[in-house]
């Protein structure tokens, strides 16, 4: 069993031997993964269950790459965000730098949508996978490879969202139902499509000023979006007439959050975050940037 140290408070029981690995980062490196293969390795596991949010079930997934023999993933998510239990995608970070593991292997068999195990996250935590939920069902939407099927699971990921931020952060039952729902969908849009600029400007922020992934692809996607312009249907699905307004509303989201800009940032991290946009997740944006534009917005993002 892969899981971080909250897995105590859930009280899940296992009607079997479980071997249990929970030597890994909230942004996972490849040294963890490592150490998870050996577990792995020396106590002969037949399957793999991840409980926990993104990071756990990236490990485990990850673990299950590198281990190279294909057993079977059960994830049971305990955060409303990343949508790791819906992708074939896995995050890893080696030398401080963002790896992305690929492989159909990697969508997990079985999954498990428990909302009480949401009831014990932090208020931040859940400000932060919220906000990766809505940038990746955007993203998606907007992305080069959306379809018909993508697109609609991102317009039922969006307006469970929207429609269900309140009850989610006062932590009540239902709302964190459709939060967990949510999340599940936006996972399975960006399965078929993957994410675009917003997510390949966030990696270096996250390990740059140690902010949440969901922190940092938030504050990236208002300025992207306000630099590509367009896309009015998104708007239309987040209750707004146009991607301006859109554009407002998404700002005045992380105002209300206090989701802000790390307080550290200096201008001579601009050239630092330029040079580290992940170019795979670049080249599925709708609108192509040059480094010029990239270094414009993340002036823009840091406030600098």
């Amino acid at each position: 069993m892969v899981c971080d140290d909250a897995f105590d408070s859930f009280g899940i029981k296992f009607p079997c031997k479980v071997i249990r690995f929970s030597d890994f980062t909230s942004n996972p490196i490849y040294e963890d993964i490592q150490s998870g293969v050996k577990v792995l390795r020396n106590n002969k596991c037949d399957f793999i269950v991840a409980v926990g949010g993104g990071s756990s079930i990236d490990t485990a997934k990850a673990i299950k790459y590198h281990y190279g023999i294909n057993l079977p993933i059960i994830a049971v998510p305990t955060t409303s965000g990343t949508g790791s239990e819906a992708t074939k995608f896995a995050v890893i970070y080696k030398d401080g730098e963002k790896m992305s593991i690929t492989d159909e292997a990697l969508l997990p068999e079985y999954v498990v949508l428990q909302a009480d195990l949401l009831k014990t996250l932090p208020l931040y935590q859940k400000k932060c996978t919220m906000l990766d939920a809505l940038c990746q069902a955007i993203e998606s939407w907007w992305s080069k490879r959306a379809t018909q099927i993508s697109i609609q699971y991102s317009r039922e990921a969006i307006s469970l969202i929207i429609n269900n931020m309140e009850s989610y952060l006062l932590n009540d039952d239902d709302g964190n139902a459709k939060m967990l729902l949510a999340s599940n969908l936006a996972g399975k849009s960006i399965n078929i499509t993957t994410t675009t600029a917003p997510h390949a400007m966030s990696y270096k922020l996250t390990s740059l000023y140690g902010l949440p992934h969901g922190h940092s692809v938030a504050i990236c996607l208002p300025k992207v979006w306000e630099q590509m312009g367009n896309f009015d249907d998104i708007a239309i699905a987040l209750g707004k007439k146009n991607h301006l307004e859109a554009v407002m509303f998404f700002e005045e989201i992380l105002h209300k959050l206090k989701i802000l800009p790390p307080q550290n940032a200096k201008m001579e991290d601009l050239e630092i975050l330029t040079n580290s946009v992940n170019i795979e997740r670049l080249n599925n944006n709708p609108v192509q940037f040059d480094k010029d534009i990239i270094k414009k917005l993340y002036k823009e993002i840091l406030e600098v």
